[in-house]
């Protein structure tokens, strides 16, 4: 009877244990398999209205019938900001020039660092590498969002000029072309665009780190140099429809 009782309160502490290591780091990372298609939750039309002076554009019907009323707090319209892509459209008077569909997809695999962005019904969308990444293809642009960890002791600005821009440099034939703070969805963001070469082309890429909560979003665009321009309206409506969810 003893050994019963003994193990019996043994099991119960190793019981304990583990709930408290649990409770202290978290619940575990979900995510599917790198590669995994991705099914958009809704959609949303852009019609692009530009103006010579704000470069704007809005967001109009919008529907995300699968996110929680506190995960998309905007009803439409939305009116963007400054174009972070510093597009320059010339002779715009009148109504808006066009409009576009988009799906969104939101990911939810790292709790406090849910999200959601829309891309062109054309994009095939996929899980990334990592927990709370994804990949995005369409118009001969390669686009993905990770999620980075910000030390304490530093911020999204620092981190992106004493880390991550260093590390870009050392990419083959870097180029820097500009970089700004800019605001994504009324949270404080700053942009590195760049361009840069592989094996058999010069690239042009724009990288965004969005400051959040917990960590850091990173939305980076990368196109062969000669069509980047051509999809500067589509890319300014991909950045500027990430939400983070719930903050």
């Amino acid at each position: 009877m003893d050994k019963i009782r003994l193990l019996i309160l043994i099991m119960g502490f190793i019981v304990i244990i583990g709930f408290s290591i649990y409770s202290f780091i978290g619940p575990t990372p979900s995510s599917e398999p790198e590669g995994t298609k991705i099914k958009p939750i809704g959609q949303v039309t852009i019609t692009s209205s530009p103006d010579k002076n704000q470069n704007s554009y809005s967001v109009k019907n919008m529907t995300a019938s699968l996110l929680k009323s506190y995960e998309w707090k905007t009803v439409s319209p939305i009116l963007f900001g400054t174009n972070p892509l510093g597009q320059v459209v010339q002779g715009a008077t009148g109504p808006p020039s066009s409009s576009m569909v988009m799906n969104i997809f939101a990911n939810k695999d790292l709790p406090e660092n849910y999200y959601s962005i829309a891309f062109p019904q054309t994009a095939t969308v996929t899980h990334g590498k990592n927990p709370g990444s994804l990949v995005a293809k369409f118009q001969n642009v390669i686009s993905s969002v990770e999620l980075q960890d910000i030390p304490d002791d530093t911020n999204v600005n620092l981190y992106m000029l004493t880390v991550a821009k260093p590390n870009l440099k050392m990419l083959q034939d870097y180029k820097d072309l500009s970089s700004s703070q800019i605001k994504i969805d009324n949270n404080r963001a700053y942009d590195i665009k760049f361009t840069w070469g592989n094996s058999t082309e010069r690239l042009e890429s724009l990288k965004t780190f969005i400051e959040g909560q917990d960590q850091a979003a990173i939305v980076t665009f990368s196109s062969p140099l000669q069509d980047f321009n051509k999809v500067n309206a589509t890319l300014d409506s991909v950045l500027n429809s990430f939400k983070w969810l719930g903050q």
